[in-house]
């Protein structure tokens, strides 16, 4: 049995107290219109006062959203029909500047002895803040939902705690399959160790990362995704969860590589050209200079090739030089690089070789090409000039040795190879 303070001021405390907070009290008769009883002052919040309502110039009917009127209405009247002790709803209420406020309305029913309602006592708490929030989360949720981007939200802990649809339906995974694990099972053998190395140093310290990597999907096959990956802090400012938003660029990627690879090779043979030769030139001059390694260089050209083009014409002179390509790039390995240096001439960088090693493999592409039947022109010999990097030398003074040497083997009667 509750036992209730003999204090005759503990009524106007209480009622002090509601007034003071967020809570709006009202008590009013369950008559058409339910003309108010009672009301608390804070709702002058909505911007009314109470004696509007015990003057009956305004009614709940005056405030309330025409969506949610009826509604209410018939909810109550249903309740109050029934043996429902209360019925709580979340309406809308116009405030006096003409905006509405959502709050959570909860009315519990004062029955006579009879059964029947007499009275409804109400509390309602504006919770427009709230709604919005919830709004606004929902449309955020249908847009990432939606998004064509690649959505995922790990926690602090690197786990998977969300993933959208278009991340299903690249990666073929089940969100089942997914939450609960890390990003991780995503990465392909493909992807720069170092670079998964920075990618959570950054995030864990807090700052934005983006960049380029490479996934793996279920089926095995791999994609690359421009992504951008956001630590979402707690009010206390501690990281709580790492938003990852990313497009899928694959195409890109494979176009551009097209494109790169068009720059660095010759539209007829489609072997290297001379700007990426002396690229790689560059590279290994460096990296001789710098830790003592060595490499050969093979320059070469076809035997009076002009006279296969008189005779033959330009297109039976095209062809030769693809099959020369052809044949002298099934010889050297694939570290070595083979290209179009100009005209007729092709030039071969080998790399890890000595001197010794050069020319003998020099040699062996001069053979191969010399027995080599050409569909048209018949027998077709090269001029070879062989040499190797010597330290400090420069890009410049070895393609000049190798060139002398191209030069000195054609002038001892072609179909040779000399070595400077």
């Amino acid at each position: 049995m509750m036992h209730m303070s003999s204090d005759a001021q503990l009524p106007a405390k209480i009622l002090t107290l509601l007034t003071h907070s967020e809570t709006v009290i009202f008590y009013c008769r369950y008559q058409k219109n339910w003309p108010v009883c009672y009301l608390s002052d804070n709702f002058d919040v909505f911007g009314y006062t109470p004696a509007a309502f015990y003057e009956n110039r305004l009614s709940y009917r005056d405030l309330l959203h025409p969506q949610d009127l009826d509604r209410l209405e018939l909810k109550v009247d249903q309740a109050a029909a029934s043996d429902q002790m209360f019925i709580s709803d979340q309406i809308r209420l116009k405030k006096a500047d003409q905006h509405y406020a959502w709050v959570d309305i909860r009315i519990t029913f004062e029955r006579d002895a009879k059964g029947q309602v007499t009275h409804l006592l109400g509390k309602m708490v504006d919770v427009t803040s709230q709604v919005e929030d919830r709004q606004r989360l929902e449309i955020f949720a249908r847009v990432v939902e939606q998004t064509g981007d690649l959505v995922k939200i790990t926690d602090r802990e690197g786990r998977l705690v969300f993933v959208n649809q278009a991340l299903q339906d690249k990666t073929g995974y089940k969100a089942s399959e997914m939450l609960g694990k890390k990003p991780s099972m995503l990465k392909s053998e493909l992807q720069d160790p170092e670079k998964a190395k920075q990618l959570w140093q950054t995030i864990t310290a807090g700052e934005v990362y983006q960049n380029r990597i490479i996934n793996r999907c279920k089926d095995g096959s791999t994609y690359y995704e421009e992504t951008t990956i956001s630590p979402v802090f707690s009010q206390h400012g501690a990281i709580e969860y790492y938003v990852s938003t990313g497009k899928d660029v694959s195409d890109q990627v494979v176009m551009q590589q097209q494109l790169n690879e068009l720059a660095m090779k010759d539209a007829l043979t489609h072997l290297y050209n001379r700007r990426h030769l002396s690229m790689v030139l560059e590279a290994e001059i460096k990296r001789a200079d710098r830790y003592g390694s060595q490499f050969g260089v093979v320059m070469f050209d076809v035997d009076h090739f002009k006279e296969v083009n008189d005779t033959f014409g330009h297109d039976v002179g095209d062809e030769v030089l693809c099959l020369m390509a052809e044949a002298a790039g099934d010889e050297i390995r694939e570290t070595d690089q083979l290209g179009r240096w100009g005209g007729e001439e092709f030039l071969l960088i080998a790399l890890e070789l000595n001197k010794a090693r050069t020319d003998l493999l020099a040699e062996k592409i001069r053979k191969l090409i010399a027995q080599t039947q050409f569909p048209v022109a018949g027998r077709v010999t090269v001029s070879i000039g062989a040499t190797s990097y010597h330290p400090g030398e420069g890009e410049m003074m070895l393609l000049k040795r190798a060139d002398q040497a191209l030069y000195l083997a054609k002038k001892k009667g072609r179909n040779r190879v000399e070595s400077l």
